[in-house]
């Protein structure tokens, strides 16, 4: 009775976590992965089972050795260590800057690092509230509101998939799946930036890599929005001329 208890524990958890990873950008999946593997050769290590991964690694050294004589050896290694340390680099913290996206009802901002996204209302019943600060309900009543506004339309229902994402997809499934849009049309310099949340003298450099970052979190393939990623996209267009 208590392996049960115990396995049904085990299996709750598993579930918790898992439903927190499917919420996390890709970053989080490989760190969580590393955590895990360290773990488990620690286990090994400790209880004294690790010999077999020392008679595993033997078996396959004289493979690995002659794979790298036959594919360039040291140069071959150089470019993976360069590929290692440029994966690296990209992941590394952007140093706090945050994005802006402004429509009529509301000022959406998204922090680069975490990916936690939150927003201001401009006007109407809930003028100067955080969308963080209203629950499910309010969230609702504040879309009906922003009806007449397709932009505001598109930035809640991004906050609402992604925080409210269980809420809201019964709610879709109630009332019909949400319309996609597109951020089509002209943007200016300034706007450009505060959507990739970049400073007026931003070179070419810096625009690419915020974008690049920035659709990382957002990529609809990756479970972010349709409408942001355009935005992102519309304003890189415009920093460099596309």
């Amino acid at each position: 009775m208590a392996r049960l208890i115990l396995l049904i524990g085990l299996a709750a958890a598993l579930f918790i976590i898992f439903r927190w990873l499917s919420r996390q950008p890709p970053r989080v999946y490989w760190q969580v992965i590393a955590v895990l593997l360290a773990a488990v050769l620690l286990t090994l290590v400790v209880t004294g089972r690790a010999h077999w991964l020392t008679a595993v690694f033997a078996a396959m050294l004289p493979f690995v050795r002659g794979l790298m004589t036959l594919l360039g050896g040291i140069p071959l290694l150089k470019r993976v260590l360069a590929g290692m340390d440029a994966a690296k680099s990209r992941d590394a913290p952007s140093g706090g800057q945050t994005s802006t996206v402004q429509s009529k009802y509301i000022r959406m901002t998204l922090n680069h690092d975490s990916g936690d996204v939150n927003g201001e209302v401009l006007t109407g019943r809930f003028k100067g509230s955080k969308l963080d600060q209203l629950d499910f309900d309010a969230l609702l009543q504040l879309l009906r509101e922003c009806e007449d506004d397709e932009e505001s339309v598109a930035l809640l229902q991004t906050y609402l998939e992604r925080e409210h994402a269980d809420s809201w997809q019964q709610q879709a499934g109630t009332q019909g799946q949400q319309q996609n849009y597109s951020a089509t049309g002209e943007m200016s310099r300034e706007e450009a930036l505060q959507v990739l949340g970049l400073g007026a003298d931003a070179g070419e450099t810096e625009i690419i890599e915020a974008h690049r970052r920035l659709m990382q979190k957002l990529h609809p393939d990756r479970g972010g929005s349709a409408y942001l990623a355009a935005k992102i996209n519309l304003a890189k267009d415009t920093l460099l001329g596309g």
